[in-house]
């Protein structure tokens, strides 16, 4: 029994020397969370300090330092003036609970204590980035710019065009790679730019490609057809896509007998108004005539610059817009023309609205032409807006609002009097400015209108507008003044 008891003791008593000498190191070694002396975190000297203390220190010290690059043992440059946030919180925590036994020899034996932590980095700084992206030297001299593969929207063909492989580099590839080396108190890389070159992110044999081409060809043929003149216009596949919203929804386990793979889903499409509202002013744009400053040359052997005037063709935007997204409804093939607000004289053609059939005023020659089908049917000379009076007449395209025979033209003077001038031949083509006879004229042409001219109307020998009128539609016709 004796012999049992001696050794237990003994047992006891070391166990019991362990715990006391245990609590005086817990007591002692991280007293107040204070390091001990000749203690080191990542070869920096934090003898005394608190753990908050330290982790200041810490980042000052790194935030000191210039990271530098350099290519077969070159430097090709530097950025100093880090300024990061790091996240070391928790690892300065660590370093009373991982490290204690060796701060214990220290307490003991006052031998250095040294603990080393990684200065992750938890934010860069935006001056860092800027500087990282306009350091030249690590880019290449001729830059490639790094492109995904993708459908090409401009056709109906939806061709894949392949991905470019690029030199252009991957900025957070390499920022990634510098916080990784400064986290492990390296400030130096050997840099090869071909490590950080920006990678595509689709290739062109990638299955989210071909799935994106054939989707396409299900969801982005156009139905509708607009017929403009000799042209034939699709809606492009592009603008489709924004008019469309489609939601693809998996209809469930197809059977063993389909093959065809689409087969498997169906899609809820709605249209989105805004955007076939946007697509018909994109269209309008296109396509308008209206105000359009017009060159060619008149079958009067002029070449003819003319703007202004209400002469030409122009889409309804609100009746186009309805209509069309009426048509996508029907989910039917569509082939018309646009719904017009304005429409010109002959079939639509957006580079010749005018046509062979016109007529054709020279302010500066004082005279008239008209040709109706390309034929010659009138040629005179006229007296135009008297210019020294302020009666201007008008410049640019407009169309013969009507014809009347016989009417009474009334105004004032610019003495303040008042006019009324009976006319056989009334063809008005911008408000109450218009073509017509002038029986108290005995001349015509040369420079009369400068200060003997009407009060805007174009005035013509009795023969020549009588011939004009019997010969002009009712309305529409085209009438070009220009100077």
């Amino acid at each position: 029994m004796k012999k049992i008891l001696i050794p237990l003791i003994i047992v006891l008593c070391l166990a019991g020397g362990g715990f006391a000498v245990w609590k005086v190191l817990d007591a002692n070694v991280f007293s107040v969370d204070v390091l001990p002396q000749k203690t080191t975190i990542n070869t920096i000297d934090c003898s005394g300090l608190t753990t908050e203390q330290a982790k200041e220190k810490l980042i000052k010290e790194w935030n000191s330092k210039t990271f530098n690059f350099t290519a077969d043992g070159k430097t090709l440059g530097s950025i100093s003036d880090l300024h990061f946030d790091y996240g070391i919180d928790d690892a300065m925590a660590n370093v009373k609970k991982d490290h204690f036994f060796s701060a214990a020899l220290n307490y003991f034996f006052k031998a250095d204590f040294d603990a080393s932590v990684d200065m992750t980095v938890k934010k860069v700084n935006k001056a860092f980035k800027t500087d990282l992206k306009n350091a030249d030297y690590l880019k290449e001299k001729d830059p490639v710019e790094t492109k995904d593969a993708y459908v090409d929207l401009s056709s109906e063909d939806f061709k894949i065009v392949p991905e470019v492989y690029g030199n252009n580099i991957d900025y957070d590839v390499l920022l990634k790679k510098i916080t990784d080396l400064i986290a492990k108190n390296t400030f130096t890389l050997e840099y090869q730019a071909s490590d950080f070159y920006t990678k595509p992110k689709v290739t062109a044999d990638s299955e989210e490609i071909k799935e994106r081409q054939e989707f396409c060809k299900k969801y982005l043929t156009s139905k509708v057809t607009y017929i403009l003149g000799k042209d034939e216009v699709k809606i492009p596949p592009e603008e489709l896509e924004k008019i469309f919203d489609i939601e693809v929804v998996e209809s469930g386990s197809p059977s063993e007998s389909e093959k065809d793979e689409a087969e498997k889903a169906a899609a809820k499409v709605t249209i989105k108004e805004d955007a076939v509202r946007d697509y018909v002013k994109k269209l309008a744009k296109e396509y308008n005539t209206l105000g359009k400053t017009r060159e060619f040359t008149s079958l009067s052997n002029r070449k003819v610059k003319v703007s202004g005037g209400d002469y030409g063709w122009a889409l309804s935007v609100d009746k186009e817009t309805k209509q069309l997204i009426k048509d996508l409804k029907s989910g039917e093939e569509v082939k018309r023309e646009p719904v017009w607000l304005m429409t010109g004289f002959g079939d639509y053609n957006k580079e010749d609205d005018i046509g062979n059939t016109y007529v054709e005023v020279s302010l500066a020659e004082q005279h008239l032409w008209y040709f109706k089908d390309g034929k010659e049917i009138v040629n005179c000379p006229v007296v135009t807006g008297n210019v020294l009076s302020g009666y201007n007449t008008p410049a640019g395209t407009f169309s013969l609002t009507y014809k009347q025979r016989g009417a009474t033209l009334k105004g004032n003077n610019a003495d303040g009097t008042s006019y009324s001038s009976p006319v056989s031949y009334w063809m008005p083509f911008y408000g109450n400015y218009g073509m017509h006879d002038a029986p108290w004229r005995g001349a015509f042409g040369g420079s009369i209108y400068r200060g003997s001219g009407s009060h805007g109307c174009v005035n013509m020998p009795v023969a020549s507008a009588k011939k004009l009128f019997s010969n002009l539609a009712n309305k529409g016709t085209p009438v070009v003044v220009h100077w």
